[in-house]
């Protein structure tokens, strides 16, 4: 199955490239940053979207400036929400939005994140909630849960 170039979120206008970016060091996903910081990107440990299992696309909620980035109005999609991955062979996987949910970070949902699943899905994830003061990150994560239409 071909590669992920972009993705496209009717519903809340966004439309971005996607990176490819892998685990930390730490385990943790590699965020977008520097010129690249208000793309989405895939999780190339993840499946790619149109195989069976969670595929996983992540963005930032606000920018470096503090204003909206890619994934600043997440939060909004709605049941019945489209999402179309297109891919580099020029064939495109729609998904449907079945869930949206926000979690603590220190209870992130990783086998509902990362999970088998029956058929091909697409997980979409960003940052909310408040921000820490003793961090300076959000406390949060959104979550949009999809499958393949």
């Amino acid at each position: 199955m071909a590669l992920p170039v972009s993705v496209s979120i009717p519903a809340i206008d966004v439309t971005s490239d996607l990176l490819h970016l892998g685990l930390n060091p730490d385990g943790t996903l590699e965020v977008p940053e520097g010129p690249d910081f208000d793309s989405a990107a895939w999780y190339d440990g993840s499946p790619r979207p149109g195989q069976t299992g969670p595929a996983v696309i992540e963005g930032h909620v606000t920018s470096i400036d503090s204003g909206p980035s890619v994934f600043f109005d997440l939060a909004r999609l709605q049941v019945g929400d489209t999402v179309e991955v297109e891919r580099s062979d020029g064939t495109v996987a729609t998904f449907e939005v079945y869930d949206l949910q926000q979690f603590p970070k220190d209870s992130f949902p990783t086998v509902q994140v990362y999970g088998n699943t029956p058929g091909p899905e697409l997980r979409l994830i960003t940052c909310g909630g408040t921000i820490a003061e003793s961090t300076g990150h959000f406390t949060d994560n959104i979550i949009v849960f999809a499958r393949e239409v």
